[in-house]
């Protein structure tokens, strides 16, 4: 070996130490209980106890090793693995009946997976889809 064999295997090495931590993102998405206050119009707000995937995980672009004009991307993001539905009463003073059950979602566990693009529009708060719901039910007991 010549001196600049030597010298790339070692900035090899150092550059393999360096990125082994920072690609394993795993360690740093995980599942944090969280508290969620349900709200219905004409309700008490409830807060709940939750969960929430939270953590980062690892991205990068780089020059391809193999090709060097092409790039190499990847894009983890902190995801849920499956989730659990519950079913929560809350009492709502003004409105027939007193007592309405609004379901609830949260993830079982969390992992860093890839990032897809998803658009804005398809993405909504438990809470509002929930609420949507209701208020479809509402209007059509109300037009039968």
């Amino acid at each position: 070996m010549d001196l600049i064999q030597v010298y790339n295997f070692l900035i090899s090495i150092i550059v393999v130490s360096i990125l082994i931590p920072v690609l394993d993102g795993s360690k740093g998405c995980h599942l944090r209980p969280v508290i969620h206050v349900l709200s219905h119009p004409g309700c008490l707000s409830k807060p709940i106890p939750s969960f929430a995937c939270h953590g980062s995980c690892s991205s990068y672009v780089q020059v391809s090793g193999s090709k060097f004009w092409q790039v190499e991307r990847s894009c983890m993001c902190c995801q849920e693995m499956g989730e659990r539905e519950a079913t929560v009463g809350i009492f709502c003073p003004k409105k027939t009946p007193k007592f309405r059950k609004i379901a609830t979602k949260a993830p079982v566990d969390c992992m860093c997976r890839p990032c897809t693009g998803i658009d804005d529009l398809t993405i909504k708060p438990q809470e509002l889809i929930n609420l949507t719901e209701e208020l479809r039910k509402t209007d059509q007991d109300g037009s039968s």
